[in-house]
């Protein structure tokens, strides 16, 4: 029989709870002036754990391949988990009974997941060990370590969120112990609007709830002594070393070379003629 004034006031249950820790699960309760009956715990509508005042002992854990009560820290509103499991992710559920002559049960429910969290950044992958220049073609990605859930990735260009369209999505990849692999793929042509005050920030962010938020990030100035060349205008000779010359002063140039080599012919001449 369910009653209806709902004296199960709280029932607290992290949302996400880390892999391999212990976790807590408090069921708070007002009976007013009744007496408690027992307090039941489930797990996906199966009973783990039971608190019962009139029992010897009061405190009763059922099997379950998912979970394992510590026994020793658990007591009449709460339920300590060891070392939960990625089994153990599901909805949890607080019963709570109150004594003769009402008999009358109220509960709550909530949802837990269990997340694994990696301690390494996201890697960068692709060419990133030399400069990109103006006109390459940039084309990365960012692949998160094995996790649960998936982590969700974001890239930035200099800051700013990269437009949809430099984007490219992959499907998650499942490992063989049921975690996942996220890979978020960065793709666009490189402009000198691109080089902020001459540096250029490609930046990836992974984060997983508000568990995990790790960055890693490309950087580079934009390389020195790079020139960026350009057509010779009509009459105009562009040289490595040096502004352009004119077309008159490259016509004079050789005018006098050939003058010279006659020069040196009319002499020769003029000896042999002796």
């Amino acid at each position: 029989m369910l009653g209806s004034a709902g004296y199960v006031t709280n029932l607290d249950v992290p949302l996400n709870a880390e892999r391999y820790t212990n976790q807590t699960l408090t069921c708070n309760y007002d009976l007013g002036s009744e007496d408690l009956y027992t307090v039941k715990w489930y797990f996906n509508d199966e009973e783990f754990f039971r608190y019962t005042p009139s029992e010897d002992p009061m405190m009763a854990a059922f099997n379950n391949s998912n979970i394992q009560v510590i026994m020793e820290e658990s007591q009449e509103n709460k339920v300590v988990l060891r070392e939960v499991d990625l089994t153990a992710t599901g909805q949890y559920k607080c019963e709570v009974g109150r004594d003769w002559p009402d008999f009358t049960f109220d509960d709550k429910t909530a949802n837990m997941t269990v997340v694994v969290i990696p301690n390494e950044r996201p890697r960068i992958e692709g060419v990133v060990d030399g400069h990109f220049r103006v006109d390459d073609l940039v084309n990365l990605n960012c692949t998160a370590a094995p996790s649960m859930p998936a982590a969700t990735l974001l890239w930035y260009i200099n800051d700013a969120a990269a437009p949809k369209d430099d984007l490219r999505h992959y499907s998650h990849v499942k490992t063989a112990d049921g975690l996942y692999v996220s890979t978020l793929g960065l793709n666009f042509k490189l402009t000198k609007g691109h080089f902020k005050q001459g540096e250029l920030k490609l930046k990836c962010t992974a984060t997983i709830a508000t568990l995990y938020h790790k960055v890693e990030e490309h950087s580079q100035v934009n390389p020195t002594g790079t020139v960026v060349r350009e057509l010779p205008s009509e009459g105009s000779l562009v040289t490595a070393n040096g502004p352009p010359s004119s077309g008159s002063e490259t016509m004079c140039s050789g005018l006098l070379e050939r003058l010279v080599a006659l020069h040196v012919v009319l002499l020769l001449s003029v000896h042999l003629l002796r």
